[in-house]
Order: structure tokens, then sequence, then C-alpha cells
């Protein structure tokens, strides 16, 4: 038990049983509960990661523990002041000398946390926006301003809620923590081996089936976990070597990994953190969010699962019969090993049961967390103890912290931005800059999604995306859900995008792949996914915007595009095709989600004569093969 005395283990038990707590039992006044988050993420960073552990001097070795004591005492403080802070009318009331001193002591361990937990991108990011604040008159054109006071620059970035406080780090507190410790307690009573072992189970007789298990099994705890670079690496130590094994080259494993953990932030019914900031943004539960998400999402695992497929035929992979299976035995202890976990999957019908009931997410997690440890108890081999539990709650909180610190430096960010009026004068610079052509403003608009989410977690990029680009998506027009969705996917392409692909990179490194191959080569798959987010776009029915006839045409269609482009990839759909066909696959995938009936019309009839060519040859070779009858005869 020693090591839940540790300082780390003691400020994560705490850390998560507050957040509980909050959920399950009696609320504090937004302000104070994510000033209390911001507090307890920070001093767990310094206390988790330390930069002076090995110094041999003693000032330099200590110094991670002052700064974890003055991290939590910006948490008391505001505690303390809890009552004068929430009646204080914000903008207005005078702050003290401590108010002052407080905010700053926040913004420097801030930006410290940040370049140890997240990196220097994000945090020289967040110290430009800073400076940019005072010095607003001195940039040029529609980049300037009259400039913050340091007073208003105060309240905005920690005693309103428009900065640290506000919305980023809101959704951090009230809905991702919780989805990220249900995770932990999932994984640890035995549901992330059960999602595996299930999907191993459903494609262990189909052609590339180690590939496809991975698929379904990263998108299944994608899902509850939200995050691209922790799926890889907690479910990627199964399922890669098991493609390998299979015969898939170590690149492409480590491309499908990436590609199907990605993805987790894009399926329903749970998502990742972006969505419920979504949600937020744009003032709808989270369940229209959620169904709206979901055909484009369903469409981006069948590109990937297609994808395999054709790899797989491709390189002489068969599908593994009946006959060649493992002994009955081995075949019976597979199912024992299912059967005696299956009961886990019933917090997690709870948990999506509780979500479209219409109940908070915070609560709706809570009750789900509780279901884990209560049916855990079903079976011995699943049961979570009290050290269990304790892991559980330790697990979620180190977790915690890879959303917490990106989200509060983001507010930084996002705060500046919006006392500036920075994010109405950048969309007339996107219209400015495509000369008010639509499809090169969206295309501008996905490169700066990617180059803002370069070497950044999906939330922080989604963020800064949000503020600065969504607003030049609807003034051209386009729906506001679409245009939130879009930036949310490319907020996702940039774990898989170089040049700073983390996805791709982690996977490379289970795989033991080339790092820039594996971002080169996961970027090159993912081209279809790309044609995705801009047909529902330019094509709302994709996101259940529109009658049934719009919803159900637009679908088929776009599932045929992407098939065809992951195809023309390939380069192979029954059979291998040569370069003149790939062009061809490829125009008809151009065509196909466009959305225009006689443009799908020409894309359609393209990509139908291919597949008749292709079926007609497998026909005839297959009539010129004798069958085992004849042979027998013959000899």
């Amino acid at each position: 038990m020693k090591k839940y005395l540790k300082l780390v283990s003691v400020i994560a038990i705490v850390w998560s049983l507050f957040q509980l707590y909050q959920a399950g039992v009696a609320p504090m006044a937004a302000q104070i509960q994510r000033a209390l988050h911001v507090a307890f993420a920070l001093g767990l960073t310094f206390a988790l990661v330390r930069v002076g552990k090995n110094s041999k001097n003693l000032f330099l070795r200590n110094f991670d523990y002052l700064l974890v004591i003055l991290s939590l005492a910006t948490g008391a403080y505001v505690y303390f002041q809890a009552e004068r802070l929430v009646s204080r009318i914000q903008f207005v009331s005078e702050l003290t000398v401590l108010d002052y001193t407080v905010c700053i002591l926040v913004v420097l361990l801030l930006l410290e946390a940040s370049r140890r937990t997240i990196g220097k991108t994000m945090t020289i990011l967040a110290v430009f926006f800073m400076i940019y604040a005072f010095a607003g008159p001195y940039f040029p054109g529609l980049l300037g301003h009259d400039g913050l006071s340091v007073k208003r620059m105060v309240e905005a970035m920690y005693f309103s809620l428009d900065g640290i406080l506000g919305v980023p780090i809101g959704v951090s507190t009230d809905y991702v923590f919780y989805f990220v410790l249900f995770s932990a307690f999932l994984e640890l009573s035995g549901g992330g081996q059960l999602f595996i072992d299930l999907a191993l189970k459903a494609t262990k007789r189909s052609k590339g089936g180690p590939a496809k298990a991975a698929i379904l099994a990263s998108g299944g705890m994608g899902t509850i976990s939200g995050s691209a670079v922790a799926n890889v690496a907690s479910t990627g130590i199964f399922t890669i070597p098991l493609m390998k094994k299979a015969g898939f080259t170590p690149k492409f494993a480590a491309s499908v990994e990436a590609l199907a953990s990605t993805g987790g932030q894009i399926l329903p019914p749970i998502m990742g953190a972006a969505a419920f900031l979504m949600a937020d943004t744009l003032g709808i539960p989270y369940t229209e969010v959620a169904l709206a998400a979901l055909i484009p999402a369903v469409i981006y695992y069948i590109m990937l699962y297609v994808t395999v497929h054709l790899r797989a035929g491709k390189i002489g992979m068969k599908a593994a019969s009946k006959n060649s299976s493992s002994n009955d035995e081995k075949v019976s202890n597979e199912k024992e090993k299912i059967l005696d976990k299956i009961h886990l999957l019933l917090p997690l019908l709870l948990l999506i049961t509780l979500i479209f009931m219409g109940k908070t997410l915070s609560l709706a997690a809570f009750w789900s967390i509780v279901a884990v440890v209560v049916i855990s108890y079903f079976r011995k081999s699943t049961r979570m103890g009290i050290t269990k539990v304790l892991d559980a709650l330790i697990s979620g909180a180190k977790q915690a912290i890879q959303v917490a610190i990106p989200c509060a430096v983001a507010g930084i960010i996002v705060g500046v931005i919006t006392h500036s009026s920075l994010g109405l004068k950048f969309s007339s610079l996107i219209i400015q800059w495509s000369f008010g052509v639509t499809i090169l403003s969206v295309a501008l608009v996905s490169i700066g999604c990617i180059i803002l989410g370069m070497g950044m977690p999906t939330t922080s990029a989604y963020i800064m995306a949000a503020v600065l680009l969504a607003p030049s998506l609807q003034q051209l027009g386009f729906e506001p859900l679409a245009s939130h969705m879009f930036i949310l996917y490319f907020a996702c392409f940039s774990m898989i995008t170089p040049p700073v692909a983390l996805a791709s990179y982690s996977a490379a490194s289970i795989a033991q792949s080339d790092t820039n191959q594996t971002g080169y080569y996961a970027f090159y798959l993912s081209i279809p996914a790309f044609l995705v987010a801009f047909s529902f776009v330019f094509n709302p029915p994709l996101l259940l915007v529109g009658n049934t006839l719009q919803i159900v045409i637009s679908s088929v269609t776009t599932l045929l595009g992407v098939i065809a482009l992951s195809s023309a990839l390939i380069g192979y759909l029954l059979y291998s095709v040569n370069w003149l066909l790939r062009v061809a696959l490829g125009i008809a995938a151009i065509c196909l989600i466009v959305p225009n009936v006689f443009v799908s019309l020409i894309g359609l009839v393209i990509f139908v004569t291919i597949l008749v060519i292709q079926a007609a040859r497998k026909k005839n070779e297959s009539k010129n093969i004798p069958d085992k009858e004849s042979l027998e005869y013959s000899s």
C-alpha cells in the first residue's frame, strides 16, 4: 500500500474523488470548480513530470515540490475566497493584490506545465497571444487592436469564464474527466481486453482478419478514451504484432492502427473531448452532435475496413477456413475468455442509455463508473478490489492531465482572441485570401486546422480552429453544425498528418517501422477520409440534415466514393488495377461525392463499369479452373 501514499498517488486519488463528488453529490459554482480542476491538474503534472529529479543541486531537486505546493495553493485560495469571487461583478468590481498575484502565478505555472506535457509549440503560441493582447496597437491592418489593460487581462484570464476558466476547461471539468476515468475503470476491470477478444473473434475467418480486428478494437476503445495517442498505446501493443504476424508490413500495420485509433474521436456514441466542446459551443445537446456524426463515422470505418480488405487481396492473403482454425479446445478457450468478461459491456450500455435519456454527461459517467465496480463482482476474474479501484482513480487522473492542461492553455488563447476580436477579423482574411471562391475557402480552412493542430492534442486543435476558422465557414453560408464537424474532423486528422503526426509516430514506435515513412503512408491511406469531411460540409444530409431520401442518396454515393478512392490508392478492386483504371476510380470517387445528381451518376457509371469488367474477369477465370472431381477423374 506504500505506493498509494506517494505524492503523485495522493493528488491523483483526491482529484478523482473530488470530481466524483462534484458529479454525484454536490457540484460547486463553475468558477470555483474549474479553478480547483486546474489546480489539481497543475499539481499532478509537477509531481509526475519532474525535471529536477536527478539533479545534484538540492534546490533544483526540490523545485518541483515547490511548484506542486504553489499549484495547490492557487486552488485553496479560490476555494476560501469562493463567496467573494462568485458574488463580484466581473470586469467591474476591483481586484485585490492577491488576485493579481494568483492570476500571474497560474499563468506561469500553466506555461511551464504545458512545456512539460504538450511541448513547445502550444506554449510558444500561448506566449505569443499574451504579447499580442498588450501589443495590439503595433500590429498592422486587420490584425491590429487597441490593446488590453493589465486589469482587463487579469479579469479575462482567471476571474471570468472567458479565459483559463472558460469553455475549454469547463468541458474538461464537466465531461472529459469522467469519461477518461470511466475508461480507466473499464480497462482495469478487463473491458479493454474484451474489446480486443471480441474483435479477433469477429474477424478471425476474414481476409486480413488481424488488421480488421485492430479496426474494431481501436474504434471501440477509441470512442471511450477519446485520445488517439493513448488508444494507439493501449490497443496497438496487441494489434500491431498480430497484423505483422499475419503478413502485413510494419508500415501498413502502424498506419492502420493510427487511423483506427484516430477515428475513435469521431465515432459515436461517446466520441472524444472535442465533441463535447462542439456541443457546448453550438449550444445544442451532445446527443444531437453524436447522431449527426454517426453516418460520416460509419463511412470512415467502412473505408478503413475496405482498405485492409483490398490490401489483403493485393498481397494474396487468404481467409482462414473452418478446417484451418485451431482445435476445438482452443476455440472453446476463446469463447470462455469472452464469456468470462461479457458482463463488462453492461456499464457501457448503461452509459449510452443514460446519455440518450437526457441525463447530464457527468452524472451518466458517474453512475457508469459505479456500475463497472459493481458489475465487476459478477465474475472472480474481473473483480475490482480496493487496490484496483485506487489504481483506476490514479490512472484516470494521470490521463486527464493530457486534456486538462491543453484546455487550460487553450483558454489563454481563446480569451485573447475573444477580447481582441481577432476571430471576426480572421474570417475576413480567409475570404480575402480565397478571392471569394467557396471551395478554396474550405480548402484554406482545412489546411489551417491541420497547421493549428500540429503537435497538439485534438482538443486544443479544435478549440483554436473553432474560434478562428469556424466563423469563416459560417460566413460563407455553411450550416453551423457542418462547419464545426468539418473542423473537428481536420483537428483529428492533424494526429495523422505529417510533418507532426503524433498517432502515426506512436504506432510506428510499436511496429518498429520508420517514423516518417509511417506518417506519410498513414496520411496517404487517410485521403478518402478527407473526402468524407469535404462531402458533408457541402452535403448536410450526411449529418442527418434533410429528408430521408436525401440522407440515403448522400450516404450511398459518399460510401461508394470512398470505396472507389480506397481502391485507387491501394491499386486493387477484385483484381489489381493499372494506373489508367486507378485514375478512373479517382475521378469516379470525386464525382460520387459531388452533391449533384447528374455528376454523381457519371461517377456511379464509371465505378460500376470497372467493377463489372473485373467481375467478368473473375467469372471467366473461375470457369477455367477445373474442379476437384474433374481432376480426380483425369488422374
